[in-house]
């Protein structure tokens, strides 16, 4: 192998690296604490849905990253995963409590928007009392 050839495959690893550590870092939430952040919205499910069915590219703009409290009925429970009106998912980092057919309060992160699939993904959730 050429010394070339070596300087190349170490630019490399470095590039694989930082990017793996940056996916990491943002996926995670970038040690932000859902909890103890105060929502920048307070949405009904449904009005968030017609956002985003509206104009997706607005709505993600408005949305993307912030820490949103969404109330509406919990459609599909998991025991860290709840859906509320059929289509918003929320991953919690601990078991939820919330009670399938009934309405429901939840803090997270907006990810983003799957308009294939027609939902909503939030991270780091918990319920609201």
């Amino acid at each position: 192998m050429t010394k070339k050839q070596t300087i190349l495959i170490g630019v490399l690893a470095l590039i694989l690296f930082l990017g793996f550590g940056s996916y990491q870092y943002v996926m995670k939430g970038g040690g932000r604490n859902i909890e103890t952040e105060t929502a920048d919205y307070q949405v009904q499910a449904k009005d968030l849905l017609v956002e985003f069915n509206t104009d997706a590219a607005t709505a993600t703009k408005k949305y993307l990253n912030k820490t949103v409290e969404i109330s509406g009925k919990v459609t599909a429970l998991e025991k860290q995963q709840l859906i509320i009106e059929n289509s918003i998912v929320c991953d919690f980092s601990k078991n939820s409590t919330a009670r399938l057919g009934m309405p429901s309060k939840i803090k997270g992160r907006l990810l983003g928007y799957d308009d294939l699939l027609g939902e909503i993904k939030l991270d780091q959730c918990l319920e609201v009392k």
